[in-house]
């Protein structure tokens, strides 16, 4: 379904309820490509303290990993 969406003054976009209720999140991936941009629904399998703590236990045992990797692990 294509839908013209307009933006308020402050940037910011709605999305239709009908589209919300259907994933069931409040967040969402957005990634820019060329003159693309494009919204996936993102669904956290752990909560935030759970990926916290996971990140500190790696820490603890000298698991350090660089910045895109981190992002990807954790979906940040």
């Amino acid at each position: 379904m294509n839908k013209i969406l307009q933006a308020t003054s402050r940037g910011q976009i709605t999305l239709p309820k009908s589209w919300r209720d259907k994933f069931k999140t409040n967040y969402y991936t957005v990634e820019i490509k060329d003159d693309t941009l494009s919204f996936k629904p993102f669904v956290q399998k752990k909560t935030f303290e759970q990926q916290l703590e996971d990140a500190w236990q790696e820490y603890k045992e000298g698991k350090f990993i660089d910045h895109d990797t981190l992002k990807k692990k954790y979906g940040l």
